[in-house]
């Protein structure tokens, strides 16, 4: 363990947050209230890839001071300020990790409370690493509401403001907002994203906190049809083929009956018609582009239309002119 004095200082970022350089390394030092003391303790001894590491903790009677990483990079409010609105895929990206960090926060029982583009760092390699927790505590089971009332305003959720008691569910609430800024630059009350994306935000940034889903994880595979990196990896594989990607059971079985004849039938068409070149084509037009356009496999729909509901209508259309087209094909193949 190095001594506090063997951390040089560089330069200074306010008053309680200095930069500071031991041998080649830069780091960040800080000055935090000795309550936060055993959050930056849980953090030390257990490092993940979307927080920003913990180097060293030195307690002293009226302060505690941590060394952590200087994360070579620029804050979300930042890159937003250059950027402007973000693209879906690019927010679906950086809300992911996002999620992936609270995930582990808020299985050590540690809530950030303080969600928003300041506390986002974005690295030189694309990683989210989140910062500042300032204001973090930990959920107080059978507690009425927080004792200070803390949070950047618009991205703190009602229970902040001394409603009831922060909650996982809070950290839900910022990163709905979080979202909602990136895809449209605008708070939820100003203008809500569209599509089945702002359904899941309008969700998450519900005024009672019952309401919103039940937990990041559940958030994170609404938002980005991902799961968190703690899932079964069967699950995962499961979650990639379309109509399994809820396990929502009538939307299984449905998959599965349309499986069970769809498949089979493209496989006697292609096998009874694999010497006739115009029958081959229109069985790709009949069933493997309609396949590709409405089950979305690969997620290509979105290149349509941002919006979900008119990138579904015009793969519906496409679809229907294809199998019309294909079926020409196929009909002219056994003409032949």
């Amino acid at each position: 363990m190095n001594k506090l004095s063997e951390y040089i200082e560089i330069s200074s970022f306010n008053d309680d947050t200095v930069l500071v350089q031991n041998g080649t390394s830069i780091y960040v030092k800080k000055r935090v209230p000795k309550e936060l003391t055993y959050i930056y303790k849980i953090l030390i001894g257990n490092p993940h890839k979307n927080i920003s590491d913990i180097i060293e903790i030195f307690e002293y009677e009226d302060c505690t001071v941590i060394i952590e990483e200087y994360i070579n990079g620029k804050t979300l409010s930042d890159v937003m300020a250059k950027r402007g609105k973000m693209t879906e895929k690019e927010t679906k990206n950086i809300i992911g990790q996002v999620c992936d960090g609270l995930i582990f926060l808020h299985k050590h029982n540690i809530i950030h409370r303080d969600i928003n583009p300041n506390n986002i760092m974005i690295t030189k390699d694309a990683r989210v690493k989140i910062i500042d927790f300032d204001i973090s505590r930990s959920f107080k089971k059978g507690a009425g509401s927080d004792t200070v009332i803390l949070g950047t305003v618009g991205y703190a959720a009602p229970e902040q403001f001394g409603f009831s008691q922060s909650g996982t569910r809070t950290d839900l609430y910022a990163v709905g907002v979080l979202a909602n800024v990136m895809l449209t630059g605008k708070m939820p009350n100003e203008k809500m994203y569209g599509g089945k994306l702002g359904r899941v935000i309008k969700k998450a940034t519900n005024i009672d906190a019952k309401t919103r889903y039940r937990n990041i994880a559940k958030f994170k595979h609404a938002f980005t049809n991902e799961v968190d990196e703690n899932t079964n990896p069967a699950i995962k594989i499961l979650r990639c083929i379309p109509g399994f990607r809820t396990l929502s059971l009538w939307k299984m079985l449905v998959a599965l009956v349309i499986y069970a004849t769809y498949i089979p039938l493209m496989v006697l068409f292609i096998v009874w018609s694999s010497d006739i070149p115009h029958t081959i084509l229109g069985e790709i037009f009949v069933f493997i582009i309609p396949y590709m356009l409405l089950a979305d496999p690969l997620g290509q729909r979105s290149r349509i239309s941002r919006k979900t509901a008119s990138a579904l209508f015009a793969a519906i259309v496409l679809s229907v002119i294809f199998i019309f087209i294909g079926s020409y094909f196929i009909s002219t193949g056994m003409g032949n």
